[in-house]
C-alpha cells in the first residue's frame, strides 16, 4: 500500500474473524449527578451487590413490557364473597417469565408473560434464543453457561435440541439451496472454472467429518459445499477427500452446470478419479501447494552442513517456480524458465543449450548489484546437485501441465479458516448439526464476499498488520466493512414461519434422515463396544 497512515497491528488470532473494534464514541459514562432518576429506578449500593446477584433475570420484549405498563389491576379480589388482598406471583417457563396477579383464594385476576406465545405453547424467545446460538456459530454449552453465571433464565438443552432438529436445520439447509440455486442459475449459460479442497474436522487420519467446498474462480462464491462422515467411507478418512469431490461434481452436473476445469491439490485419488470419471474437464493443480512442498523440499536438502547455502536461495528459487509457472503456456517453455535457476545460482546467466524450445538459455531479469550478502553456490559442488534433483525431479516434471493455466485455491483456505466460527475443531457434533453449520458459514461467506474496502473519513483505505510466526514476516491485510448479515432477518423469518404452521410439534418421533451416516453405524469405532456395565466390572476387578 502506498499510505500506511491508516495502519493498526493485529494479532493474527485477532483478525480470523473480522475486524469489529467498537468504533470510538460508542459509550461513555456521565457523571454521577448530571441525570435525575426517578423513584422506581433503584440505585445500586454496595452492600446491594449479593442481593443483586442472587436474583432471577429473563428476557423480556418491549411490547410486553408495554402492555405490562399499561396494565390495571385492582389490588383487592373482586370475586363475590372474596375481599382477600390480590398478591404477584413469578414463575418460569424456559427463558420467559410470568407474572400472575391472584388473591390467597387462589382466584387468578390478570396474567403477563415476558414473551409472546407461540402455537402449542413454545414461548417466542426460546426459539428466539435457539436459532441465535446456532447462527451466530455458537454452542449451547457455553451460552447456558453464560446465562448461569448471569442469573438468565435459558430454556432447556432438550428443548433446544428439539428446536434445533425440527426447525432450525430444515430451514438453514432450505436457505443454502435457495442461495445456490440463484448463484448457479446465473452461470449455467458459462463454462466455469471451480476451484475445490476438502477441510478435515481434525488432523491425521482420526478425523470423523471433512468438509469439500467447490468455488468458482472469477467470483470467488461457493457453489457447492459437500459434508461427509468417515461411516459413509467404510470409516477411512483418508478416502472422505476424494468422496465429496466427486459428490461435488456431480451435484454440478446435476443442475446443469458446464464445468470447463477443476483445480485441486495434487491428490493422488481425485486425480485417478479425473482421469477416470471426468474425461472431458480440464484438471490443474493449485500452484500455492506445489510451491509449499516444493520450499519443504528445498529446507530438507539445506539440513545438510555442505548445502546449507541453499536455505538462503530457498524464496527466491519458490518465487521463481511461481514466475515460470505463470508466464510459460508450454512445457518446452516451462522448462526453459523453470531450469534457468540451475545456472542462475551459480552467477551463470548465459549458457549455450537450451532446457526447452530455444537454442540457447538466458536469464531474463536486469543487471544485478555487485554488494550482495546472499552466496552463489559453487557449480557441481553437492548443494548444486542436490538442487538439481529437486529442480529436475522427474515426478515434478511430469505433473507441468497441470501448473500451466497458473490456478491457486488460496481463497478456499480463508474459507476454510472462516467455518471455524460456525463449527469449532473443539466440539463435536452430529451429521445433520455438521452440515447445517458447514452451510451457514457457506451463506456468510457469499453474501459478505463482495464487501468493499473500509474507509477513512479522508476516504483513504484502512489496512492493519499481521504476523505470520513460521515465515516471521508481516504483512499489510486490507480492512474490508463490517458485516452486516442482512440474511439473517429472513432466515429468522423462516424459522419462526416454519414452527408457526407445524401442527405436529417438536414431541414427533424423530426418525434419521436416509443419507444419515449413523444408519450405517452407531459409533466410530472400528470394535463393537460392550456394555457399559460389563465394561464397569472389567475396570474394578483390574484394581
Amino acid at each position: 500500500p502506498e499510505d500506511m497512515q491508516d495502519m493498526e497491528d493485529k494479532a493474527a488470532a485477532d483478525i480470523i474473524f473480522g475486524y469489529d473494534d467498537a468504533e470510538e464514541g460508542d459509550y461513555s459514562e456521565t457523571d454521577e449527578d448530571s441525570e435525575v432518576f426517578g423513584p422506581e429506578v433503584i440505585k445500586m449500593k454496595e452492600e446491594d451487590v449479593d442481593s443483586f446477584l442472587s436474583d432471577d433475570c429473563a428476557i423480556i420484549y418491549i411490547r410486553q413490557l408495554e402492555r405490562l405498563a399499561n396494565l390495571k389491576v385492582e389490588r383487592i379480589c373482586s370475586v363475590k364473597g372474596c375481599k382477600e388482598p390480590v398478591e404477584l406471583k413469578t414463575s418460569y417457563v424456559g427463558s420467559a417469565v410470568y407474572i400472575t396477579w391472584m388473591c390467597g383464594n387462589s382466584h387468578q385476576k390478570q396474567k403477563w408473560c415476558s414473551q409472546p406465545v407461540m402455537n402449542r405453547r413454545l414461548h417466542s424467545g426460546d426459539l428466539s434464543i435457539s436459532s441465535a446460538i446456532l447462527l451466530s456459530g455458537n454452542n449451547y454449552a457455553k451460552m447456558k453457561l453464560f446465562a448461569d453465571f448471569m442469573g438468565l433464565k435459558f430454556p432447556h438443552c432438550d428443548k433446544f435440541n428439539r428446536i434445533q432438529r425440527t426447525y432450525l436445520i430444515p430451514s438453514i439447509d432450505s436457505f443454502w439451496k435457495n442461495q445456490q440455486e440463484d448463484i448457479l442459475s446465473a452461470m449455467r449459460a458459462e463454462n466455469i472454472v471451480v476451484l475445490g479442497d476438502g477441510r478435515m474436522d481434525s488432523p491425521g487420519h482420526c478425523a470423523q467429518f471433512c468438509t469439500y467446498t467447490l468455488m468458482e474462480n472469477e467470483t470467488k462464491k461457493i457453489v457447492s459445499i459437500q459434508t461427509l462422515d468417515k461411516r459413509q467411507t467404510g470409516k477411512k478418512s483418508t478416502n472422505m477427500e476424494k468422496a465429496g469431490f466427486v459428490q461435488g461434481m456431480e451435484e454440478l452436473k446435476e443442475k446443469d452446470i458446464n464445468v470447463a476445469e477443476a483445480v485441486t491439490d495434487a491428490h493422488l485419488q481425485i486425480g485417478a478419479v479425473m482421469k477416470r470419471q471426468f474425461t472431458d474437464i480440464k484438471h490443474s493443480h493449485d500452484i500455492w501447494h506445489v510451491a509449499k512442498n516444493l520450499g519443504k523440499k528445498l529446507v530438507a536438502a539445506g539440513q545438510d552442513k555442505e548445502c546449507k547455502d541453499i536455505l538462503k536461495w530457498t524464496q527466491d528459487i519458490t518465487t521463481h517456480f511461481w514466475h515460470a509457472c505463470k508466464h510459460a503456456n508450454t512445457y518446452g517453455e516451462f522448462l526453459t524458465i523453470w531450469a534457468g535457476v540451475l545456472h542462475h545460482v551459480v552467477d551463470e546467466h548465459e549458457w549455450a543449450l537450451s532446457y526447452g524450445s530455444m537454442d540457447y538459455g538466458q536469464c531474463s531479469h536486469s543487471a544485478l548489484e555487485t554488494d550482495r550478502e546472499k552466496p552463489w553456490l559453487k557449480k557441481g559442488s553437492k548443494a548444486h546437485e542436490a538442487l538439481r534433483r529437486i529442480v529436475l525431479d522427474k515426478r515434478l516434471l511430469n505433473n507441468v501441465p497441470y501448473y500451466l493455466n497458473f490456478r491457486s485455491t488460496a481463497e478456499l483456505e480463508n474459507f476454510h479458516t472462516h467455518i471455524l466460527m460456525y463449527a469449532a475443531k473443539r466440539f463435536a457434533y452430529t451429521p445433520p448439526v455438521y452440515k447445517a453449520r458447514s452451510q451457514l458459514a457457506a451463506i456468510d461467506y457469499n453474501e459478505h464476499i463482495e464487501r468493499p474496502a473500509a474507509l477513512t473519513k479522508e476516504g483513504k483505505k484502512i489496512y492493519h498488520r499481521t504476523f505470520n510466526k513460521k515465515s516471521e514476516r508481516w504483512s499489510a491485510v486490507e480492512v474490508k466493512v463490517k458485516k452486516t448479515y442482512a440474511y439473517i432477518k429472513n432466515l429468522l423469518h423462516n424459522i419462526f414461519c416454519m414452527r408457526l404452521r407445524d401442527r405436529v410439534g417438536m414431541n414427533r418421533r424423530m426418525e434419521l434422515a436416509p443419507d444419515d451416516p449413523r444408519r450405517l453405524s452407531s459409533h466410530l469405532a472400528s470394535v463393537e463396544p460392550k456394555p457399559t456395565s460389563e465394561l464397569v466390572t472389567e475396570k474394578l476387578s483390574r484394581f
